[in-house]
């Protein structure tokens, strides 16, 4: 057999698998990260900030990411966006918005509280409801 017969064999073969691959199983994706030890500093960083109540942006992330990518001697890492999506979905991460309480509390809410509590009490007793 000829050496351009047995390429074009191995190139039909590989198509045919590809085609007949299970398409509900994940195939031919490699997740392993090519930084482990980068992205394991990375992941740390980013619990520390959560833990202290910081909010993380992709920006804060790709920022230290490239400075420990230049601590670390790293030099063909670029640090994009994309990188950045999949670093996150590598390790269960996700942005995360800081949520509020819809209204703020008056200052004085405890007094007006105890004051509500005594004018029912009061109406109550003023219109012989039962207590209890």
């Amino acid at each position: 057999m000829s050496s351009s017969f047995f390429k074009l064999y191995l190139l039909l073969f590989i198509v045919f698998l590809i085609i007949k691959a299970d398409k509900s199983k994940k195939t031919i994706q490699s997740c392993a990260p090519k930084w482990p030890k980068l992205e394991e500093y990375v992941k740390n960083w980013i619990t520390d900030h959560r833990k202290n109540g910081i909010a993380v942006s992709t920006k804060m992330i790709l920022i230290e990411v490239r400075r420990l990518a230049i601590e670390m001697s790293i030099i063909d890492f670029a640090g994009t966006t994309f990188w950045c999506e999949r670093f996150m979905r590598r390790n269960g991460l996700c942005m995360r918005t800081k949520t509020t309480i819809a209204q703020k509390l008056p200052r004085e809410y405890e007094r007006k509280i105890i004051d509500f509590h005594k004018y029912v009490i009061n109406k109550r007793k003023k219109l012989c409801f039962e207590i209890g």
